[in-house]
């Protein structure tokens, strides 16, 4: 009997138990609390046919305007989105609303070939491409040498 399938058996139960008392967590957090924080989704799209074809970063942006919404390539592998609310006077006090996000791309990605778009419900999509590397023909030359059993022959006789 293998030792392998009891020790690995159940490696993914700490795992659940965190995922399930983050969910508590943030079931009981002050809905205000959650307002003044853009929720986030980071996927690497991977399908069946092109596995890491592109990095894609979701932002629930719904509180801000798109002219208060920036997003630009920095260092040649990062790509940074800023958001900043001026301040509003509502009938508490004032708001502001300000959050940056700096994601860090995987080797491979066309920082030329970023696009982002802001859906009608406030969802922000930033898409990166992977770099497509051009396979061109290379025609191998090939080299004429002496025969290998003359050589060998040749090698006989010397000796």
């Amino acid at each position: 009997m293998s030792l392998f399938p009891l020790v690995f058996r159940d490696i993914m139960r700490p795992l659940r138990m965190m995922e399930n008392q983050m969910r508590f967590a943030d079931e009981i957090f002050h809905p205000v609390y959650r307002m003044n924080c853009p929720r986030i989704s980071v996927d690497y799209e991977e399908n069946s046919a092109n596995k890491n074809e592109k990095f894609q970063v979701k932002l629930d942006v719904a509180d801000f305007k798109p002219e208060e919404i920036t997003v630009k390539t920095i260092d040649g592998n990062s790509i940074q989105i800023e958001a900043k609310h001026d301040e509003k006077e509502d009938g508490h006090g004032f708001v502001s609303r300000q959050f940056v996000r700096r994601f860090v791309l995987p080797n491979g990605h066309d920082m030329k070939a970023v696009v982002s778009s802001l859906s009608s419900d406030g969802v922000l999509t930033v898409t990166a491409p992977r770099k497509i590397e051009e396979v061109k023909e290379k025609q191998i030359p090939i080299t004429h040498v002496e025969s290998e059993k003359i050589i060998e022959n040749n090698k006989g006789k010397d000796e």
